[in-house]
């Protein structure tokens, strides 16, 4: 992530907020003082959330806009807001903030930037209790080195599928969100692998770090009772729009 998707002066530590809603136009309203976006892209942000929750876990939201209003950005970048006592988002407290706005398929390398570093449960503890700005900044903008696919540590699997994903969406935020919420109820271990990168099906921030778009090729491998039924979970969702 560069200085050019997230600048110094739109990262606020220390807020404040009544409600979600509230916390969603906060950080709205840094995405379009930093000339990021329109003032309807934040009533955009609103819709996307009463869609689907932009909650990530370890205290990370990250609202964004409908695919419908993309023309109400005008040009890729974050905002990002610290709330140290929490705001209600679901049934969980969210510290950290992040409004996204992204033109075209921008998002996808931002998504997987995020989740790299978001994932990482004892960082997200950290930054959502930081008084200095510079240590969020510092964190979301620092390099990642690449990890490299290492065949021998493949996890075990009693099923395998390879398939493309037909989902319009890949899977990015709403897709993911609804892989993880199919498996909930299940308790097979389940991988994605795309493009050298692997993750946990069950971690929305994992899943979101692959990056994956549709026309991606995915191995998507299950192991326990219920392997079957977690295949299926996450087949139904990445081949949405299949007439396979």
């Amino acid at each position: 992530m560069t200085t050019e998707v997230l600048s110094r002066s739109a990262v606020k530590v220390g807020g404040s907020a009544a409600s979600q809603s509230d916390a969603i136009d906060q950080v709205g309203a840094v995405l379009v003082g930093e000339g990021l976006v329109t003032p309807a892209y934040v009533d955009a942000m609103h819709a996307r959330e009463a869609i689907v929750s932009t909650y990530l876990g370890n205290g990370i939201a990250l609202p964004h806009g409908t695919n419908e209003t993309q023309g109400e950005v005008r040009r890729t970048g974050l905002a990002v807001i610290q709330y140290p006592g929490g705001v209600p988002w679901g049934d969980e407290p969210a510290r950290l903030v992040i409004g996204l706005a992204a033109m075209s398929d921008d998002h996808i390398a931002i998504l997987s930037r995020l989740a790299g570093i978001l994932d990482d449960a004892k960082l997200c503890e950290r930054l959502g209790q930081a008084t200095d700005p510079m240590e969020i900044y510092d964190a979301l903008t620092a390099p990642v080195l690449a990890q490299e696919d290492d065949e021998e540590t493949e996890p075990p699997h009693d099923l395998r599928r390879n398939v493309r994903i037909t989902n319009p969406s890949g899977l990015h935020a709403r897709p993911a969100a609804q892989v993880v919420a199919k498996l909930q109820a299940l308790t097979a271990e389940i991988t994605i692998a795309v493009n050298g990168r692997r993750a946990d099906a069950r971690s929305i921030t994992a899943v979101l770090g692959l990056g994956a778009a549709v026309g991606d090729e995915l191995t998507i491998t299950a192991r326990g009772g219920d392997a079957q039924a977690a295949l299926d979970a996450v087949l139904s969702i990445v081949t949405l729009g299949s007439d396979a």
